[in-house]
């Protein structure tokens, strides 16, 4: 009788101190304490490829506290949208430190990748989020609430990061034969068929190289062919010209474009283009409209054989302010006067700005 009561009070004593374990459990991991307070070192931030290895600004924030001493604890810096209540964020991870100084580079990257035009001002929220790392399995049914600070709000304008494809140069009459200072045209799919605009300031003759020097060289064979050190290539008249080379048939060709704005945002709406006018100066197409709250698009020559739009929902790309043949309708927000500018002068990073006046 003796032992079975000594056996009883050791079960009763065990399931005591369980029940105390999972009660400080409890009170350990769902009652997090203190104020996680984000501070930054800026709230306008211009980032430009110059700077792309400098620092850009600061974040920090004291060590949060999950109830109990030496809590291994982990912090995520998300960045959405201002107003998106960080529904889609992007996050930055960032172990167990408390400050975050993100350079140029990747602050810019961040920007784009929350879906922010290049060259515009846009609001950002960000936040810091910490969790306990001890628990970081805990099951789904009972997970650990994590720790969040409170928000700042940041406006950054972010700058297009041109992307490198294989190119062709252009060297030609029009700008004295150098290839080292050409134009190119490239093959965004790398698969050796190459396009891109160049500005024929006179009626020229030309050639494509597929580096920039003379070692080798592509030039006409008749009838729209190529052949490796074929005669030179030539446009007729000066203009602005999408110029095409393919290397698997040994094709090429040159259509004269000249760009303009339609929609129902624009003067004319649908029914036919406002013009742009070129700007040899900085080789984009530009104009100053007062544009409606509503769509547009950019297209040549007006007629719908070559446009653009921003994104291609149908094949599940967003906007990102590059443009996309035969993309989806541009959004003017706010109807106003809009210095609208139009730059196809890197092969592959067509691009374009509405800007308000």
């Amino acid at each position: 009788m003796k032992s079975f009561f000594q056996k009883s009070l050791l079960v009763g004593l065990a399931l005591v101190t369980l029940s105390a374990c999972e009660k400080d459990e409890e009170r350990l991991v769902l009652q997090p304490e203190g104020n996680l307070a984000l501070t930054a070192s800026a709230t306008t931030v211009t980032l430009t490829s110059d700077n792309a290895a400098k620092e850009a600004m600061a974040f920090s924030w004291p060590a949060a506290s999950f109830g109990y001493p030496n809590a291994a604890v982990t912090y995520t810096v998300q960045f959405d949208k201002k107003g998106n209540d960080f529904k889609t964020p992007v996050n930055v991870s960032v172990g167990n430190a408390l400050k975050y100084t993100p350079t140029v580079a990747d602050l810019n990257a961040t920007l784009i990748k929350l879906g922010l035009t290049p060259g515009t001002a846009s609001a950002v929220d960000v936040r810091v989020k910490s969790d306990l790392a001890t628990f970081t399995e805990r099951p789904a049914g009972n997970p650990l609430p994590s720790v969040f600070s409170n928000v700042t709000s940041l406006t950054g304008t972010p700058y297009r990061v041109v992307l490198e494809y294989p190119s062709l140069w252009v060297p030609g009459d029009y700008q004295g034969w150098a290839p080292d200072k050409a134009p190119k045209i490239a093959s965004v799919k790398s698969d050796g068929v190459y396009e891109g605009y160049v500005y024929f300031q006179k009626a020229s003759p030309f050639k494509f190289t597929p580096a920039p020097n003379w070692d080798n060289d592509y030039g006409d064979a008749g009838a729209g062919k190529l052949k490796a050190k074929g005669s030179d290539l030539k446009v007729s008249e000066t203009g602005y010209f999408l110029l095409k080379a393919d290397l698997n048939a040994l094709t090429w060709s040159a259509t004269k474009t000249s760009w303009g704005v339609i929609g129902a945002a624009t003067p004319k709406g649908w029914d036919a283009s406002t013009p742009l006018t070129y700007d040899a100066a900085t080789g984009t197409w530009q104009a100053t409209l007062d544009l409606k709250a509503d769509e547009l698009k950019f297209r040549a020559n007006d007629a719908w054989d070559i446009n653009f739009g921003d994104g291609d929902t149908k094949n599940g790309k967003t906007a990102d302010g590059t443009l996309d043949y035969g993309g989806d309708n541009l959004k003017v927000t706010t109807a106003g006067k809009y210095l609208i500018t139009l730059d196809l002068s890197q092969a592959g990073n067509y691009t374009y700005t509405l800007k308000k006046q």
